[in-house]
Parts: structure tokens; sequence; C-alpha cells
């Protein structure tokens, strides 16, 4: 992480969680003053000292790299899923319009 400044935990876990995920694969080293901007706005907005600006920016942020369904889309990126017993790549689906299948998802 970024020096000058002391990260609570919190903002730790999420710049890890951050760096592994698909979308870091993405990213070079000048990303990182952007991911550190993106999660302390994102770990203020969510302590509750969130303003419409943060909001706002990390709206923006998440959409600059990767992170929202909308920057996936507008930089063309596809997360793909790897199925561990035959090892077949899957393209994730970007729109899902059934809602029972989207919780089905989300809890699976």
């Amino acid at each position: 992480m970024p020096t000058g400044r002391v990260w609570s935990d919190a903002e730790q876990q999420m710049w890890a969680s951050l760096w592994e995920s698909p979308q870091a694969t993405q990213w070079d080293d000048s990303y990182v003053p952007i991911v550190a901007l993106y999660v302390q706005v994102v770990c203020q907005s969510l302590s509750g000292r969130a303003t419409a600006g943060l909001a706002q920016e990390a709206r923006h942020l998440a959409d600059h790299l990767g992170l929202s369904p909308a920057g996936l889309k507008t930089l063309g990126w596809v997360i793909e899923s790897v199925d561990t017993a035959t090892g077949v790549i899957h393209a994730l689906p970007s729109v899902v319009p059934d809602v029972d299948e989207r919780r089905a998802r989300l809890t699976s």
C-alpha cells in the first residue's frame, strides 16, 4: 500500500482483496494510486462518512478499475470461471434475466 498515511485493517483487507481480483491482472503499477483512492473512498462511505461526492467518486473509480458491470462493459473485459472438475473455462454471463437464477448464483 502507498506510504504517507496509516491504513486501517479494513482498508488493508480491501486492498489485498482487490489485488487478488481478476481485474487486477490488467492493472500495472500506475494503478496503485487509483486503487488506493478507491479503497479510501469506499471505506469512508461504508463507515458512514459518505457524501454525494464520495459516492459519485466511488462509482467513477469502480468503473475505471473494471469493478462494476458498467466498467467491465466499457473496458470490454469478461470475467471467466474455471470448472475445477473439468478445467473448462466459461465466460460468466453479463446479464442474468431471471431474478431467481441471480439469487441462486449469489448464494452458491
